[in-house]
């Protein structure tokens, strides 16, 4: 006899491998464009994605996030700096270091050979049903 394996967690564990690739590069990318701390990353990131409808019930929580910063610290790709926030609280507070933009401007001109190729335009554009632009938005 098999066992029937449960096609409801599949679609779920799909996209939760898909969001986790994704999220670090989200982060890094948030942290370019201000500094911040790491509860306004999450509130960020929850704008990235919309999971009302979907079977998916995936949340970007302080314990997906601080270890995920910790190790782009560690690995010197951001810096942390503690600070009072508007609270009088004592918060964390991320900005990107130099090599931390090496790495974004690698990530981008990846995606850029990446959405230029016709079969990763033929993916995005069969997923999400949308025709991909290759022109540069203003």
């Amino acid at each position: 006899m098999t066992e029937e394996k449960d096609i409801n967690r599949v679609p779920k564990k799909l996209i939760k491998h898909f969001l986790n690739g994704v999220t670090h590069n989200l982060i890094l990318w948030i942290i370019s464009k201000e500094t911040i701390h790491g509860y306004g990353i999450m509130k960020r990131i929850d704008k990235f994605f919309n999971f009302e409808d979907a079977e998916c019930d995936m949340t970007i929580n302080s314990s997906k996030i601080y270890p995920i910063l910790s190790a782009m610290e560690n690995s010197g790709l951001i810096a942390g700096e503690w600070k009072i926030n508007e609270n009088n609280k004592r918060v964390k507070y991320y900005s990107i270091t130099d090599d931390g933009l090496k790495v974004l401007e690698k990530i981008k001109r990846q995606m850029t050979i990446n959405l230029s190729n016709p079969s990763w335009q033929e993916f995005f554009e069969d997923m999400t049903g949308k025709e991909i632009n290759n022109e540069k938005r203003n």
